[in-house]
């Protein structure tokens, strides 16, 4: 009909979520049948079959983190000796009025360390400690300093406003890196225009810095709607943040989320995203996002539901971002 043009992106279909990476080892308890844990594998330099265990459910801020055989048995040694305490991962064993919860981790392929970023709630804004901890047992302070807001406090990705702990050039390479929805924009308050900031913590010494997430091009008048689940930033400069689904205890149902083009300030907010075949991983509650080993995970807080007990690669998760992005016209 006249006054009528051809949409040619009708016929793209929503990309499918990408087929677990297979190149994981076997190791204890990848089966992830324990509720309120998740296991990660262990040092890729080390003793295989092993595994670590972090808890996600219940009080997973405080509780200990184990290292496991492959015959299920606990590893006793060092500090993984009876399990990790906050105070023993940061280094200040004994020092109550230090740290007292975990905040993030990441697990380095290449350094064969696991970067553990905990945090003293005592000062205001809080104080960030960054240190590794290797399959010995031996735990390497690296540094601390206080956030530069209170806004970005918690840095948690159970706290739905930020994103997995990473190293921005990936394993072995650059410092690391969170993702924060909070703030106005770097190193400030939460706030009109909401453009976020992306913290990065030198992995030599532990200073923090900040920059903008967002570009100027955007603004937001109301907070950004939570994303336990972060993918990204791609090579495009995409972010993915998958909130929830449909229906909270059903993983039949799609989820809903956030895209962001980082460069161009464009975004959809509660975008979905599919069911069935291909669907995201899902769990009771909710889930959130790991970077280990150059691998994704999506831990439950409670119980991990199929797709969600195993690993994707990075490479296959930033295209799948990318891909979602074209699908709704944001890049």
């Amino acid at each position: 009909m006249a006054g009528l043009s051809r949409n040619t992106k009708s016929k793209l279909q929503i990309p499918l979520f990408p087929a677990p990476d297979t190149s994981v080892p076997v190791y204890s308890t990848m089966s992830q049948a324990y509720s309120s844990y998740y296991y990660y594998p262990a040092f890729s330099g080390g003793t295989a079959g092993r595994a670590i265990r972090i808890r996600h459910s219940g009080n997973p801020n405080t509780s200990d983190m184990y290292l496991y055989n492959a015959d299920g048995t606990a590893v006793t040694d060092g500090v993984w000796n009876g399990g990790m305490t906050v105070d023993e991962a940061s280094g200040s064993p004994g020092y109550t009025d230090q740290t007292d919860g975990f905040l993030q981790y990441y697990m380095d392929d290449a350094d064969n360390k696991l970067y553990i970023l905990t945090t003293d709630t005592g000062t205001s804004p809080h104080t960030y400690y960054l240190s590794s901890v290797n399959e010995a047992g031996v735990v390497t302070v690296i540094g601390n300093a206080q956030i530069g807001n209170a806004s970005m406090d918690n840095a948690s990705p159970r706290s739905g406003n930020c994103g997995p702990m990473h190293r921005a050039g990936g394993d072995g390479s650059g410092n690391l890196q969170i993702a924060h929805f909070a703030p106005a924009g770097g190193n400030s308050a939460s706030a009109v225009p909401f453009r976020g900031a992306m913290i990065t913590i030198n992995i030599t010494n532990g200073a923090l810095s900040y920059a903008t997430l967002l570009p100027s091009t955007f603004s937001q008048q109301y907070y950004h709607q939570y994303g336990y689940i972060t993918i990204g930033t791609t090579a495009n400069n995409i972010m993915v943040q998958l909130y929830g689904r449909f229906g909270n205890n059903t993983p039949s149902e799609g989820y809903y989320g956030n895209i962001y083009n980082l460069t161009t300030g464009k975004a959809g907010m509660n975008l979905t995203f599919p069911a069935g075949d291909g669907a995201v991983p899902s769990g009771t509650g909710f889930n959130i996002s790991t970077r280990w080993r150059g691998k994704y995970y999506f831990p439950s807080y409670a119980v991990p539901y199929g797709r969600a007990t195993l690993a994707y690669s990075e490479e296959d998760m930033h295209h799948w971002a990318d891909q979602l992005a074209v699908f709704y016209g944001l890049l």
